[in-house]
């Protein structure tokens, strides 16, 4: 199976709101043979304020924040184009899962591309060289050299891997030079922990994840908790509503919970250590057969047959199971209760479900159409988040053609919350400012003069933004 390796830089590190900066994707063979590149950059979105910590991490200047070739809709559809192109293949990159995928579906999302899910949607699969490089230490201690922070903990970031085996990454926080890094770290768990590499293919998609939880019903997953990555001797009980699988830890035999009521039950399963675990075969939880875990501690010492007696319980038991389903389904109700509905579109991917047939026939119409007329789309939408990135996109992009109703509608509910003084999951000018002020400190005390100088010129910047997006 082909091989993608990808990386982005961005604005800011809250996949809702930021802006995609730069994108780098390389298509090898399953020999890491280069076969073709992706490599864009892209303007800041007027509609985003930088993040100081990551302008300074990427060291990216302000004239290139405003003067790349491509605007965030452009990159977008070039992107979206590509990997379309490249047919079939397994995505890889450090930290892809959780963050630079997740920034990419909502990029897409709002550009209102239909296929948001193209990377993880079969024949691709995706897998996570954080979450290998964790599996591949934890499976031979000599497979990787890692930096040790001062808790004790084996540090597993990019830049640090490559510092300490070997691995060039001179252009460190760049989308190019990540990737380059990113595939030599690949190559190098491929070569040196074979058989973790073969496994990871065969569960770098949620349907085959899940396939292979459900056939081993005893698994030993890999989980990273407080700096360390562990082995869990784990039995399947069932999934819950979000296709998370649910698994009894077998350190713990089940007999003392059997004849507990409802209330019992659910208080001595919220207790620590969680006899429940969580594994979720759509991000990549590393899962590999029982006898990784059953040969480690404290499993090693319970010993296999009791482990096996314990697993044994659990299936003849299924009105037990049945009542932890019930606890668990009511604790994702009451959340679910709990969790006020946003009402900010661009947070409310999960939340709306897929885009109806309607809606994605209009987007496929989006994309045909001048931008002119776009404009002509706004009460087409089933979803009205949809009109509302239309009208975004017009503003970000055109501006000139939009009705003057709709560009100030646009621009006072972007004054609002770039303002806010609330604490918002997103970038705004108070956070911006106490950045500028802390960083400003702290370069003063450093006589980094550099660094103050680029702090004046995003202040340059964002003062400007400022003069566009007037407080309400």
């Amino acid at each position: 199976m082909n091989l993608v390796v990808g990386d982005i830089e961005t604005s800011e590190a809250n996949v809702n709101m930021l802006s995609v900066l730069e994108a780098s994707f390389c298509i090898y063979d399953d020999r890491f043979k280069e076969l073709e590149s992706f490599h864009e950059s892209a303007r800041i979105r007027p509609t985003c304020v930088p993040s100081l910590g990551a302008c300074l991490t990427t060291g990216i200047r302000t004239d290139k924040l405003v003067g790349a070739n491509n605007s965030s809709f452009e990159l977008a559809c070039k992107l979206h184009n590509t990997l379309s192109k490249w047919g079939s293949y397994c995505t890889i990159g450090q930290n892809f899962i959780a963050f630079d995928n997740e920034a990419l579906v909502r990029l897409f999302h709002k550009s209102l591309i239909p296929d948001i899910w193209l990377l993880k949607k079969l024949p691709r699969k995706m897998m996570d060289t954080l979450f290998l490089a964790r599996a591949s230490k934890l499976i031979d201690n000599k497979s990787l050299k890692c930096e040790v922070s001062s808790k004790g903990s084996d540090l597993f970031k990019l830049g640090s891997l490559c510092k300490m085996n070997n691995i060039p990454h001179e252009n460190s926080h760049t989308s190019a030079g990540d990737v380059y890094a990113t595939t030599l770290l690949a190559k190098l768990i491929k070569e040196r922990v074979p058989k973790l590499w073969e496994q990871g293919l065969k569960i770098a998609h949620k349907t085959d994840a899940k396939k292979f939880i459900e056939k081993n019903k005893i698994i030993s997953h890999v989980a990273y908790f407080y700096g360390r990555a562990r082995w869990y001797g784990l039995k399947f009980c069932y999934s819950n509503v979000y296709g998370y699988a649910r698994l009894w830890d077998l350190r713990t035999s089940p007999e003392d919970y059997l004849n507990l009521n409802y209330q019992d039950l659910k208080q001595k399963l919220s207790k620590t250590p969680k006899v429940m675990r969580t594994v979720k075969p759509s991000k990549f939880d590393i899962c590999m057969d029982y006898s990784y875990a059953f040969n480690s501690e404290p499993y090693s010492k319970i010993g296999e047959t009791e482990l096996r007696r314990r697993a044994t319980i659990l299936d003849s038991n299924p009105k037990f199971i049945e009542l932890i389903r019930t606890i668990d389904n009511d604790d994702i109700q009451e959340k679910q209760t709990m969790d006020q509905t946003e009402l900010i579109p661009e947070l409310r991917l999960y939340k709306d479900g897929f885009a109806s047939k309607k809606d994605e026939e209009t987007m496929k119409l989006f994309h045909k159409m001048d931008w002119k007329d776009r404009v002509k789309l706004f009460d087409r939408w089933e979803n009205k988040k949809y009109a509302w990135f239309n009208k975004v996109l017009l503003f970000e992009e055109r501006p000139e053609l939009l009705p003057k109703s709709i560009f100030n509608e646009v621009r006072d509910e972007f004054s609002r919350r770039l303002h806010t003084i609330e604490n918002v999951s997103w970038q705004t000018f108070p956070k911006f400012a106490k950045e500028l002020t802390d960083y400003g400190t702290k370069f003063e005390k450093e006589k980094n003069e550099k660094n103050l100088q680029l702090l004046k010129e995003y202040d340059s910047y964002v003062a400007d933004m400022e003069k566009k997006y007037p407080k309400p």
